[in-house]
């Protein structure tokens, strides 16, 4: 498997993944990195603002495995429907939180299948 990021002229991220195994096999390459925008050495991201366009979520179990549940993020800690700093509920006593350490979940998006801007962050 290898993997390349790059980074263009306009500043616009690349990952590129490949993959070629020697038998049969299911491969699900994803990237589960965060950056920092206030710079590598700036410290946690809690102060970022995060908003998502999604009404709801899939928990995961204990093991971070998806359960099947679509939940809403209505009156959770899961809900950036409004942006808030990532810090604000990252501590609630959450079962979602508590198992995944945090955030660590999908989020059912709101763009009906279509290209649409979806998530929106900013350093603070």
């Amino acid at each position: 498997m290898k993997v390349t990021y790059s980074l263009d002229e306009e500043n616009t991220l690349m990952i590129h993944y490949e993959a070629e195994p020697d038998q049969d096999t299911i491969i699900n390459m994803t990237n589960h990195s965060y950056f920092n925008l206030n710079g590598h050495k700036s410290g946690d991201v809690l102060n970022h603002t995060l908003w998502l366009n999604a009404d709801a979520f899939t928990p995961a179990d204990a093991a971070s495995i998806p359960t099947g549940e679509i939940r809403s993020v209505e009156g959770t800690p899961m809900d950036f429907r409004i942006d808030k700093t990532i810090g604000k509920d990252i501590e609630a006593d959450y079962e979602p939180l508590v198992f995944g350490n945090g955030y660590d979940h999908n989020w059912v998006l709101k763009n009906e299948g279509e290209f649409d801007k979806v998530a929106e962050v900013a350093g603070g």
